[in-house]
């Protein structure tokens, strides 16, 4: 059982865009990416097409080919990445049940499910990719199939 969970395909996306921008110039194609996240590549497929109708990402085919930034990992957030697979962030949803119950009697968690939120969301929007690639890069760099 998980305590606090994200759904698979968020803690995913966020773990392809990392290598994706530790990958730089070379991209990386969803193969590689399914054998380091130990994932189906059909499930990142769809989760790499959605990326790129974001505008995050965009696709070279071929022998060279693989997934690329669309911008600089310095100018892309969690928070896009997020965003992308979910719509936006309803900030004023504090509830875990999205009914805002805790709003009406704060009786069960006190203030505890806002300021989880607020840190999340906070997190989220103040982490640019660049903070990610050095630990993605030392996971293709520990990698056979990606040397």
């Amino acid at each position: 059982m998980r305590f606090l969970a994200l759904k698979e395909s968020n803690i995913l996306s966020i773990h392809c865009m990392a290598l994706i921008a530790a990958s730089e110039n070379n991209g990386i194609n969803v193969k590689t990416v399914a054998e380091l996240t130990n994932c189906s590549r059909h499930h990142l497929a769809k989760l790499m097409e959605r990326l790129t109708s974001a505008g995050l990402v965009h696709a070279k085919r071929g022998q060279t080919g693989g997934f690329y930034l669309k911008k600089p990992a310095t100018d892309i957030y969690l928070i896009d990445v997020f965003e992308a697979l979910n719509g936006k962030i309803d900030e004023n949803i504090i509830c875990p049940s999205g009914k805002n119950l805790c709003e009406k009697s704060n009786i069960m968690f006190g203030n505890l499910c806002s300021e989880i939120s607020e840190q999340f969301v906070n997190y989220l929007k103040n982490t640019p990719l660049e903070a990610l690639k050095e630990r993605a890069k030392s996971v293709l760099d520990n990698n056979p199939t990606t040397t």
